[in-house]
C-alpha cells in the first residue's frame, strides 16, 4: 500500500451510503425473527427461508429488510452486490454438531452445517432470498470484520472495478459478547447478536453519507485506543449522528493495516479539494452511560 497517497478528494476512493439500519436480538428472540414478517414496504422472503440459518444471518436479513423499507432513492435491488463481514458466526451450530457427532455419530450431524455456517453463508442467503444478481462474498470472520467489510465493499465502486453492480449491501454482524457454551454446545445465558446493514452506491452529491478511504501515515494513531473502532453500536451511533448533521462531522474506523475509512456527510467538491484534517485524534461518537 502506497503511504505517499494523499487523502482522497470528492469522488475518489469513496462511495455513498444511501441507507443503514441496526438490528439486534437476544438468542432466545432469534426464533421469532426466523418466521417474523418483514416491514410492510420491504420484499417478502420465501416461506421458511431462514429456518436453518445461523443467528447472524437471521438478524442480518432483517437489517437489510429494514433498509429496503426506508431508502427513498430509486434502487434496482436485483442488481445489487452483497459483502458480508460476520464476526465469529456459526460457532453455536458448529459446537452443537460436534457434540452430537461425538455422542451419536455422523448420522446426527445436520447437512445444513456447511451451507449455513461458512464465511460466505450470510452473503449468499441475502443474495438468494432477495433475488440479487450481483457478486456476493464473505470477508473477515474475525474481530476486524468491520474494517475488512468496509474496505472490501468500497472496492466494488473504485475505478477499474468490474463488479457489474449498481449498488451493494455491506452487512456486518457480531455477538455483543462471545457466547459461552456448555458441553452439549448450547449457549449459557442469552447472548445478543447484532447486525448493521448499509446500502452503498457510487459517490453522489445528494447522498446522505459517504465513505472515504484515507492513507496518510500521520492519521494512523489513536482511533481504536478505547476499543470502539470495531463496535457495531458505536459505529451505528456515528452513522446516525453524521447523518443528522449534528456536532460530530465524521468518524473513522482504522483498518488493521493502517488505512482509515471515514464516514461523513458529503462536501462540495471545491471544499473537498482544499480541506485536509490536521494530524491528531479523530472525534469519537458519544458513549451512553452505563
Amino acid at each position: 500500500m502506497n503511504d505517499s497517497l494523499q487523502p482522497p478528494t470528492s469522488g475518489q476512493a469513496g462511495c455513498a451510503i444511501l441507507g443503514h439500519a441496526f438490528v439486534e436480538s437476544s438468542l432466545s428472540g432469534v426464533a421469532a425473527l426466523r418466521e417474523g414478517p418483514p416491514p410492510a414496504s420491504a420484499t417478502h422472503l420465501p416461506a421458511r427461508f431462514l429456518r436453518h440459518s445461523d443467528e447472524h444471518t437471521v438478524v442480518a436479513v432483517h437489517a437489510v429488510l429494514a433498509v429496503m423499507a426506508s431508502v427513498k432513492q430509486a434502487v434496482a435491488f436485483d442488481r445489487c452486490g452483497v459483502v458480508a463481514a460476520p464476526c465469529q458466526a456459526g460457532r453455536i451450530m458448529t459446537a452443537r454438531s460436534l457434540s452430537m457427532l461425538r455422542t451419536g455419530g455422523a448420522v446426527m450431524v445436520s447437512p445444513h452445517i456447511v451451507p449455513q455456517c461458512s464465511l460466505h453463508s450470510l452473503a449468499g442467503a441475502v443474495s438468494v432470498a432477495l433475488g440479487m444478481h450481483g457478486p456476493h462474498l464473505g470477508v473477515g470472520g474475525g474481530p476486524d470484520a468491520l474494517a475488512e467489510g468496509l474496505f472490501s465493499a468500497m472496492s466494488l465502486f473504485q475505478p477499474g472495478a468490474a463488479s457489474g453492480c449498481d449498488a451493494a449491501w455491506l452487512i456486518v454482524t457480531e455477538w455483543a459478547s462471545e457466547p459461552e457454551l456448555d458441553a452439549s454446545g448450547a449457549a449459557i445465558g442469552d447472548p445478543v447478536c447484532r447486525a448493521v446493514a448499509m446500502l452503498l452506491a457510487p459517490a453522489a452529491v445528494d447522498a446522505p453519507l459517504v465513505l472515504s478511504l484515507h492513507l496518510p501515515p500521520a492519521m494512523v494513531a489513536t482511533v481504536n485506543e478505547d476499543g470502539m473502532g470495531g463496535d457495531l453500536v458505536a459505529f451505528t451511533q456515528a452513522l446516525d449522528i453524521c447523518g443528522s448533521g449534528a456536532a460530530l462531522a465524521s468518524w473513522t474506523v482504522t483498518c488493521p493495516w493502517g488505512a482509515q475509512i471515514r464516514v461523513s456527510k458529503p462536501e462540495p467538491a471545491a471544499l473537498a479539494v482544499s480541506r485536509r484534517r490536521p494530524a491528531g485524534r479523530v472525534p469519537m461518537p458519544y458513549r451512553e452511560a452505563a
